[in-house]
């Protein structure tokens, strides 16, 4: 979309996408492309539908709102395939904003709700406006209501019942998912604190002060809850219905496996069309009279050094991406891509790429975070299995990432990512000889085994053999597997094929390419013999103690003396660091050495 003065957005866009993006129950789409429009200091997410009513959505925050990002792309995607104009958008202060949540408040949330369905009507010309939150997005919705804003009804799925609720229940699982060196010491006092992201103190206690019983809907209006399983509501649906208006509840069956983490999360989609049906028969859909079509600005924001725009690249503008300019560009400077870790979003994890981009901007270097295909905001390509990590697939989207910036008139190219992402990266600057630069952080394999199950690495790796088994047999977990509780068979089933990967590598330290991984070596040395030969400048970026450094023992010797034979590949190790890089400094080191691989770039070309 860059290079183009206006965007048109038509009601009757949607008839338009490709039918890759459609599903194959009830027409509803899964995963239907929004169109990027400018709203605030950030961006909107539109997903055109013909119909009269439309839908605002209030995602949550932190680390709930990059578990289910890709669940509410696609039950905005639903709605829309069930003829509800959808609109998706950033609060301000967090996803693409420009500020930071320091210099907001939960007044400007709010208003922020308001101005959506203002857009959402200017942009689709709906008749009425129905507002759906999603975790603390229910609060944010409901005080908007409660404010005066008028809609037809409101959707509530996994709502909290209160503030208070949900800064507790918040704390409670961040310690859940808190890791070592993770930089939580860091926080201020009065903070709230989940996956390196950090409501400030003065939005926590106003944050606690909202209650969906101030939502107050008037008699004519709806309300459908879309509580949690076993999640007692029956007091706010009487609350809310005190007034009369219709309350229907239907239960979000599947909120556990949304909150399984980024990379696991598994949208509900029975759950999405149970409440979809309800809609329908409170409030249907009803196609508009006459379409109309408005040119909308291209959507950009510029903040402090930089000038971010949103666009759509690739096979049918299948992916999408941020692409972030710097104010004083550094002349035949690289372009770095951002490439995403695991399943999460384009913003990344604790906001990194985010804050990442614009850190290069103001360096003068330009960058382009996106979302994989399947992930955020980015289709699934056409024949794609649901299963990509790890597979051949994620570096055909970054053929087309560095197609796209390269229309542009960038320089050369740099890639940087984290975990999988690193491993993409690596990939990707194997197969296209315009990559120039690697950064990859806590890359968790050099090359993948294929009788390896990612599955079950996502879910014991990054762990020492030695603490897991303690771990599986203490007397707690004993005690659960003998009840029937726990089942302890795959935990102890992945560590003995982890013994067993071990005593292969400890042959093929001795025997190399003729060992019984030898196809695994020669590939290794296969992949750094070409990243040498072109000069890329690499580094590889570690947190101490990670359990990727055991793959450059592999490969490269205990001393990881076999490196020395690639000049062009830097090893930099992080103290007090986890393997999400959670840390700021951690991004600190990371920003070094993206200007380093730059640096090195540059002077190659000179």
């Amino acid at each position: 979309m860059i290079g183009s003065d206006v965007i048109s957005v038509s009601r009757f866009a949607a008839t338009a996408a490709p039918s890759y993006a459609r599903g194959v129950e009830d027409g509803l789409l899964a995963g239907a492309l929004a169109t990027p429009l400018a709203f605030l200091d950030g961006f909107a997410y539109l997903h055109p539908a013909a119909g009269d009513t439309g839908v605002v959505f209030c995602a949550s925050w932190g680390y709930e709102a990059l578990c289910a990002h890709r669940s509410c792309v696609e039950f905005a995607g639903m709605l829309a395939g069930a003829g509800y104009p959808t609109l998706r958008f950033d609060y301000p202060g967090v996803g693409n904003s420009a500020s930071d949540l320091e210099a907001r408040s939960v007044n400007d949330w709010i208003d922020a709700v308001a101005e959506a369905a203002n857009l959402l009507r200017r942009t689709t010309g709906v008749k009425q406006v129905v507002l759906a939150g999603f975790g603390f997005g229910c609060l944010v919705a409901a005080e908007a209501v409660a404010r005066g804003l008028s809609v037809r009804g409101v959707i509530l799925l996994a709502p909290p019942l209160t503030g208070r609720r949900y800064i507790r229940e918040t704390q409670a699982l961040a310690a859940m998912v808190a890791a070592e060196d993770d930089g939580s010491e860091q926080i201020p006092q009065g903070a709230i604190c989940i996956a390196g992201f950090i409501m400030p103190p003065d939005f926590a206690k106003e944050s606690r002060t909202l209650d969906l019983a101030r939502m107050g809907l008037r008699e004519d209006a709806f309300c459908i809850v879309g509580a949690k399983p076993d999640f007692d509501v029956s007091d706010l649906i009487a609350t809310i219905g005190a007034k009369g208006a219709d309350v229907r509840e239907c239960r979000l069956q599947g909120y556990a496996e949304i909150m399984a983490g980024p990379t696991m999360a598994v949208t509900p989609t029975a759950a999405f069309q149970s409440v979809i049906g309800v809609l329908r028969d409170v409030s249907p859909a009803r196609p508009v009279e006459e379409p109309i079509a408005l040119d909308q600005p291209t959507p950009q924001i510029a903040g402090d050094g930089f000038v971010e725009t949103a666009a759509r690249f690739g096979d049918g503008d299948r992916l999408f991406g941020v692409v972030c300019r710097p104010e004083n560009a550094r002349p035949g400077a690289p372009v770095v891509i951002m490439i995403s870790v695991g399943r999460n979003s384009h913003i990344g994890w604790r906001r990194m790429n985010v804050e990442n981009a614009r850190a290069l901007a103001r360096m003068g270097v330009a960058t382009l975070r996106f979302d994989l295909a399947g992930v955020g905001d980015s289709a699934i390509r056409p024949g794609q299995p649901e299963q990509t990590l790890y597979t051949d697939w994620p570096p055909l989207d970054v053929s087309e990432a560095i197609d796209f910036v390269a229309a542009q008139d960038f320089g050369p190219i740099v890639l940087l990512g984290v975990c999988s992402g690193a491993y993409v990266g690596l990939q990707a600057a194997i197969n296209d000889g315009r990559v120039s630069g690697l950064v990859a952080g806590n890359i968790y394999r050099l090359v993948w085994d294929p009788s390896e199950s990612v599955e079950q690495a996502l879910r014991y790796g990054n762990r020492r053999i030695g603490p897991a088994v303690s771990r599986l047999l203490t007397r707690e977990r004993m005690a659960k597997v003998l009840t029937g509780e726990a089942d302890l068979w795959p935990g102890v089933i992945h560590a003995a094929k982890r013994v067993h990967r071990r005593l292969g590598v400890i042959a093929m330290r001795f025997f190399g390419a003729n060992g019984p991984r030898g196809a695994l070596y020669a590939e290794c040395m296969r992949r750094f013999d070409i990243l040498r030969a072109r000069r890329v400048a690499t580094t590889l970026l570690y947190s101490d103690g990670d359990d990727g450094l055991g793959e450059i023992d592999d490969y490269f010797g205990k001393n990881r003396a076999g490196l020395a034979a690639y000049p062009n590949v830097r090893m930099v190790h992080m103290e007090r660091c986890d393997h999400n890089m959670t840390p700021r400094q951690a991004s600190e080191t990371m920003i070094a050495e993206v200007m380093r691989v730059v640096e090195t770039t540059l002077s190659k070309r000179s």
